[in-house]
């Protein structure tokens, strides 16, 4: 039996974020074969309690303790010394980091001549809460780039990058599960009547998600008959706080801000009719196959990531930030909700599933681990 390639892999919050969301299909789904794996958080995140048992899970320093940041001021640098620590103890021959937010970590495997995988899954609206020297070191030291989408990867390219490879975001198809008296019983709580017709996005209150776009969406429809439904963990900022307000002043399109859903999420996107993604710049947006897999028609900005998913017959992509043309495809596909092709959304939706972006994810990875 052939040895197995050991990877480390890092991510920073291990939280419900499409990114780390991802990471933990791949968790579930490696080969177990042909890899051994570990994982580093910098915080005890949520997903840490979904995390197989079989991988080890490190807890790095996220926030410093009161001794660790005495430490720093007398030289010690803890996140070097964790990292040092783990190097020696997991003897991990990849290290394989998980979005942009980790330069120091790609910084300290270059210092131990450690092969390094950046798999990034943002594009330039995040890259401005990393630092220059950091977004640096992950395009210059990494061996190899791994980007979601195919706007992603060009814009790994275009800051340099020598060795770029795309897997699509994707997510674990077999997880979704609904229940069609959970999704009659939301609708009912929403207060949707007969005839009226519901609209859904998922993603965290956010300008880059396109929060602040709702209530003029919300104008531009006009219309009591309309639902739109927001699920996703609710910022505690000022943007937030003003964008609520302006919604609670909708005076005829209904507006419905629910927050984070766990248990019944899935039940949620069943509930709505269709789906929008706000999106200001989307790398790819997961919450698409999840969408297209209930069998929901997509309306989406061309936002990076959305033109590489949407197909004629299961949504349109509108041009970005077009307000008043996103609310009248919207109002189109209300209209004409059976030309939605639900057999090839789904089809669609399976090319996005953890089973089709595994076999291109190893496909790379073997090849990547023949040159170590």
């Amino acid at each position: 039996m052939n040895k197995r390639t050991k990877i480390l892999f890092f991510t920073p919050y291990a939280s419900r974020t499409g990114s780390e969301m991802m990471l933990l299909y791949m968790l579930r789904h490696l080969d177990r074969n042909k890899y051994e794996a570990g994982l580093v958080s910098f915080a005890n995140g949520e997903l840490l309690k979904e995390v197989p048992s079989d991988i080890p899970v490190f807890i790095g320093p996220g926030q410093y303790t009161l001794a660790q940041k005495v430490s720093f001021h007398m030289g010690f640098h803890p996140m070097e010394r964790f990292l040092d620590k783990l190097s020696r103890e997991f003897k991990a021959d990849i290290w394989y980091v998980n979005t942009i937010m980790l330069g120091e970590v790609v910084q300290a495997a270059h210092k131990m001549s450690l092969p390094i995988i950046s798999h990034i899954q943002e594009l330039s609206h995040m890259f401005s809460f990393v630092g220059r020297q950091d977004y640096g070191s992950i395009i210059e030291y990494s061996h190899l780039l791994i980007g979601c989408s195919e706007a992603v990867c060009d814009s790994l390219r275009a800051s340099g990058g020598s060795k770029v490879e795309k897997v699509f975001s994707f997510v674990d198809l077999n997880a979704i599960e609904s229940s069609p008296k959970r999704a009659e019983a939301l609708r009912h709580e929403w207060g949707v009547k007969p005839g009226d017709f519901v609209w859904i996005m998922s993603g965290t209150t956010s300008e880059r998600k396109g929060f602040d776009l709702l209530p003029d969406l919300a104008a531009a429809i006009d219309d009591p008959t309309v639902h739109l439904v927001w699920v996703g963990k609710i910022s505690d900022d000022g943007m937030v706080y003003l964008t609520e307000k302006r919604c609670e002043q909708s005076k005829a399109t209904r507006i419905h801000l629910l927050g984070a859903k766990k248990e019944d999420y899935y039940d949620h996107i069943a509930a709505a009719d269709s789906f929008m993604l706000t999106s200001r710049q989307e790398p790819l947006g997961m919450v698409m196959a999840e969408a297209a897999w209930l069998g929901k028609p997509i309306v989406a900005f061309d936002s990076g990531g959305p033109s590489e998913f949407i197909i004629p017959n299961i949504g349109s992509v509108v041009p970005n930030l077009n307000i008043e043309l996103f609310a009248r495809t919207m109002q189109h596909w209300r209209q004409h909700i059976t030309d939605f092709d639900a057999p090839l959304a789904r089809e669609r939706a399976i090319l996005f599933g953890a089973e089709c972006g595994m076999v291109e994810w190893e496909r790379i990875m073997e090849d990547f681990c023949k040159h170590l």
